[in-house]
């Protein structure tokens, strides 16, 4: 009944589709590949796919591996940004399973015990009302089963928005940002869970804080990455803009 009152819409053209939390046919479509020449390990950009490169393998803070879903572009933002600064929580079910058609069998074969979103500070939180790679993450631990843990990594320090910062100022914007409390990653594999990597300062410092508490593996996963000469472009409510 409510399907033929209310019939499922496309959410970035609005036409109508067979069901709900899905594209239509033509935004499916549209959206961005994967990056590609990167190191696996960290995100940063190479010359060809590097399972470790000179940047990471002298970086203790680095993730054991990273994936991404697509590169920040078109459609892709388009999404994202209603996401994560249009109160569109309802984005995360799509993104979570567009996330999981193009990286499954990835993260599948990485089995971690537990899976973690980046979390924000409790006053953003307020404001935003929502914690978009909390959503996301609930999403791929479904589709994993396995738990989804939201009281492990607290962001203690509130910092200023990361996409107007440059790539040494996002370094010292997020350092000491985050703590962990109890000792549930102990030993433990985790999946650590974020919307966009742009210079990868976040994930780096909430892995950091990760492994001193005894983490034995920590894996970044985010739905895109943005390319080296699109870091300067700060989120706007109808995209980016660059400064």
């Amino acid at each position: 009944m409510l399907d033929a009152l209310f019939p499922p819409a496309c959410p970035l053209c609005q036409v109508s589709i067979p069901e709900d939390h899905s594209l239509c046919l033509d935004c499916h479509e549209a959206l961005p590949a994967q990056p590609e020449n990167f190191c696996l390990r960290c995100g940063e950009q190479t010359v060809r796919p590097e399972s470790g490169c000179g940047h990471c393998l002298t970086d203790p803070n680095a993730p054991d591996a990273v994936y991404f879903a697509f590169r920040y572009q078109g459609t892709a933002i388009d999404l994202i940004v209603g996401f994560k600064f249009s109160d569109r929580s309802e984005r995360g079910v799509v993104l979570g399973k567009l996330c999981w058609e193009r990286l499954g069998d990835s993260l599948n074969w990485e089995a971690p015990d537990m899976v973690i979103p980046v979390p924000l500070h409790a006053w953003r939180l307020l404001g935003r009302r929502y914690n978009q790679a909390a959503l996301l993450a609930g999403e791929l631990a479904w589709r994993l089963d396995r738990p989804l843990v939201t009281n492990a990594l607290f962001r203690c320090k509130m910092t200023s928005p990361q996409t107007t910062l440059q790539a040494m100022a996002r370094l010292n914007n997020v350092r000491g940002a985050f703590r962990v409390v109890g000792k549930r990653v102990q030993g433990r594999s985790v999946m650590l869970v974020d919307d966009v990597m742009t210079t990868g300062a976040t994930l780096r410092e909430a892995i950091k804080m990760l492994k001193k508490a005894g983490a034995s593996r920590v894996v970044g996963v985010c739905l895109a990455r943005v390319d080296p000469d699109r870091r300067m472009a700060t989120f706007t409510d109808k995209g980016v803009s660059h400064v």
